[in-house]
């Protein structure tokens, strides 16, 4: 209807300019105002820097989204039970993978579409008058670490997925592929890592921040090859561990199916060697004087950029952009936040005694006050009852002058009445602020949620760190745990350790092992790290397959006590903690969630791709 209508107007036009001479159509012809042809593009050096801008698109928010990769983990619980359940509950399928196929993490189209124009770029960059030679190198360099990266957001998901690094035209007989091998995709993406730190070397003077860099690529590049090393992706190891990886009908996409272990390890030494040698990374605030500086500082590295940031996703109020919510999305509900993702009791059981001993319940000390003498980062990372935090909203304040966690329920005496009463706290499900919001765990996120900033109102300008320096020596030493050099991986984990407040680790073995996957659990919390790690360590099933867990906190007034206005007070509460097992989610390992499922409209338009084994 709209072209009729356009003809019908084009006809009356020319008809009544018959009399003034023939009808003129160059109009038709006039390019749309604020569109770019192909053309323009590639013989327009700014706009060709505006086409890679977009590709960085595909980077969204990093981690700072609403539904958070940590809630498909032990990490955390997602409030409001959409999304992610199908995911914790291993009901996830080809048909209803709703957080699978939402999110940017593991979108395959999503994904791919960022490849292809990585592709389109390379077929015609040679063609681009770049006025200054370092400009096209550089942006040369930017697209090969953007296709690597999507390209690894695809691989450690779904294995071994199709390598396409030309541009299908319409002339293509063919447009369907198979999954290439685990091995070849880890060689792709390890070129185009090398190929992007080649043209990033020396580019730092026309860079721009948020841009990739050189460190970047090199980090990428050792965080695929420690992949590549770990147990899920040897196929003997995986095949031993898993009788539905083994019954995989094409295992060589999801694995090395033989080969020199050893070698791969080494090879992801070398590469995070790599990003030390380059001497401009170190650890952030390394030598604190006290825990309490040792907390404080880990608090702080994680709200701006410091020696630690290699790439980062940065955010800007003036865009309204969704990364810049992540107070809203995970603040408390006393705050009039949303309470989004909450720490697991499972996670804050994980954090060890301020003298590196482990947590235990069945000590009487350690379960009369949880949070006493704890790892200093525990106090960082995590708003727990009691915890201070910023000052309440206007409409609160009344409520909780003294600007404190309120995630139980304490007694109050009501003086008109001369007796004790419930209060539920401000920052739960029975409180009087918007308790809908409240979390089920009894906990609420503190790393990377500015403390200046009212959520409520505001976005805040974290970044969000894709990679740090931190992980890179986490690599290493964990590629020196594998190849027997244990001297060499205490040495760096215990850098980190010093950094953290923490005694040093003197373990061997297995139980050095064991230390050094706790380490980075904690070391990396809500940063999209244990997801894969324990997936490609094969711990899944005693880590994200246990029972949901939070904490109920009461405080009952001491004798005599006579407090009309709740804070935490120890002077006039005796308080019991006491760690409950959540029936909101049924969390449930099984297998087939080793890797993701390809999407049933994907497997449709490919008849050549085979799905990951158990779906």
């Amino acid at each position: 209807m709209k072209q009729l209508i356009k003809k019908i107007y084009i006809g009356l036009t020319c008809a009544s300019l018959l009399t003034a001479g023939a009808c003129k159509t160059d109009f038709l012809n006039t390019k749309p105002l604020g569109e770019a042809t192909t053309d323009d593009v590639w013989s327009d050096p700014a706009l060709t820097e505006a086409f890679v801008n977009e590709i960085y698109n595909g980077l969204s928010s990093g981690g700072f989204l609403e539904t958070m990769l940590a809630s498909a983990t032990d990490e955390t619980m997602f409030t409001h039970n959409y999304g992610l359940k199908n995911m914790v509950e291993a009901t996830i399928s080809p048909t209803d993978a709703e957080y699978v196929t939402n999110r940017g993490t593991f979108q395959w189209g999503e994904m791919y579409k960022r490849i292809r124009a990585c592709n389109v770029f390379f077929a015609n960059v040679n063609k681009v008058p770049f006025d200054k030679a370092m400009v096209g190198r550089r942006l040369r360099g930017e697209v090969y670490f953007l296709r690597a990266f999507y390209y690894h957001q695809l691989l450690r998901a779904y294995g071994g997925i199709p390598l396409i690094d030309s541009v299908y035209t319409l002339d293509d007989k063919d447009y369907t592929k198979a999954r290439n091998t685990f091995a070849e995709c880890v060689d792709h993406i390890t070129r185009d890592c090398d190929s992007a730190a080649y043209y990033l070397h020396g580019t730092e003077g026309v860079s721009v921040k948020g841009r990739a860099n050189e460190g970047g690529a090199l980090a990428l590049k050792s965080r695929i090859l420690l992949y590549a090393a770990s147990d899920l992706h040897d196929l003997p190891t995986a095949k031993a561990k898993s009788a539905v990886i083994a019954a995989a009908p094409t295992p060589e996409v999801l694995a090395y199916p033989a080969g020199d272990r050893t070698a791969r390890w080494q090879k992801a030494k070398d590469a995070a060697k790599a990003v030390i040698d380059l001497g401009v990374y170190s650890l952030a605030f390394p030598n604190p004087v006290s825990a309490t500086e040792a907390s404080a500082n880990y608090q702080a590295m994680f709200l701006k950029d410091n020696s630690e940031s290699i790439f980062s996703r940065y955010f800007v109020n003036a865009k309204s952009e969704a990364g810049g919510q992540i107070g809203l999305y995970n603040g408390l509900n006393g705050y009039h936040n949303w309470s989004g993702n909450t720490p697991t009791q499972l996670l804050i059981d994980d954090y060890e005694m301020s003298d590196g001993t482990t947590f235990d319940w069945n000590k009487t000390e350690q379960k009369a006050n949880p949070y006493i003498n704890r790892d200093p980062r525990f106090y960082a990372t995590i708003l727990y009852d009691g915890a201070d935090w910023r000052q309440r909203p206007s409409d609160v304040t009344a409520k909780d002058p003294a600007n404190q966690v309120q995630a139980g329920s304490y007694e109050v005496w009501d003086a008109d009445n001369q007796k004790v009463v419930p209060n539920p706290g401000l920052d739960t499900r029975q409180g009087p602020v918007e308790d809908w919001n409240g979390s089920f765990t009894g906990y609420y996120i503190k790393k990377f949620i500015d403390p200046t900033v009212d959520a409520q109102y505001f976005r805040q300008e974290v970044p969000y760190p894709f990679f740090r320096y931190t992980e890179v020596i986490l690599n290493y030493a964990e590629a020196c745990i594998e190849l027997g050099q244990e001297d060499e991986a205490r040495t760096n984990l215990n850098a980190i350790r010093t950094r953290a407040g923490m005694p040093p680790i003197t373990a061997s073995g297995a139980a050095l092992k064991t230390a050094y996957q706790r380490e980075r659990e904690i070391e990396m919390v809500f940063e999209e790290q244990r997801f894969f790690d324990v997936r490609r360590w094969m711990i899944a099933p005693a880590t994200v397959g246990r029972a949901l867990k939070g904490i109920n906190v009461t405080g009952k007034l001491k004798p005599g006590s006579k407090v009309t206005l709740y804070k935490y007070d120890l002077t006039s509460y005796n308080y019991t903690y006491t760690p409950v097992t959540l029936v909101n989610e049924n969390r449930l390992w099984l297998d087939k969630m080793y890797f993701m499922p390809i999407q049933r409209d994907e497997m449709n338009r490919n008849s050549k791709l085979v799905q990951n084994p158990g779906f």
